[in-house]
């Protein structure tokens, strides 16, 4: 098993109908609360895939159950959907449904919302990362550092923001 499988868009939607499957097979309800590169791909069509799917989900131990049920039988890696971006939430974010399986519900966090995330994890050494953050800043119309800063404040206190994150905007900001 290959730990670096590419989720386009496509699988991203077959995996969480298959999720939906065991969910409906257990007689439960889900949501699922999607952030990170997974909405990159299906809200934005920004990018092709993303290697994982970062997401917040209730009830927690009951969809992680049923997540690794799909890796193992479709050949995923095991954390193909985790809640390791649960550090970097704020809880002023805001999320809209996506789809409505019969047993799942899918949320994405808005555009505002993902700006904010990604300027706080903001981890350059991801070559996604980057054009993340220029995409939304183009597709919210974000001119000037003041108000990407009144975006993120939004949902952040401005204090978590490392340093390097003004000259990274800057440098977005003046191409």
């Amino acid at each position: 098993m290959d730990d670096k499988i590419e989720l386009s868009r496509q699988n991203i939607v077959t995996y969480l109908e298959y999720l939906n499957e065991k969910l409906k097979l257990k007689d439960m309800q889900g949501e699922i609360s999607m952030v990170g590169g997974a909405v990159m791909c299906l809200a934005f069509d920004a990018r092709q895939s993303t290697f994982d799917i970062d997401a917040v989900f209730k009830p927690t131990k009951e969809i992680e159950t049923c997540a690794k049920e799909v890796a193992i039988e479709h050949g995923l890696q095991p954390l193909w959907l985790n809640d390791i971006c649960y550090q970097f939430l704020s809880e002023r974010g805001k999320f809209k449904e996506y789809k409505n399986f019969s047993n799942l519900k899918i949320y994405i966090a808005q555009p505002e919302y993902m700006l904010a995330m990604k300027c706080l994890s903001a981890r350059i050494s991801n070559p996604y990362e980057l054009d993340d953050i220029k995409f939304l800043i183009n597709y919210l119309n974000l001119t000037t550092l003041e108000r990407v800063y009144e975006v993120i404040t939004e949902f952040y206190n401005i204090h978590e923001f490392p340093d390097r994150l003004s000259l990274l905007l800057n440098e977005i900001l003046s191409k």
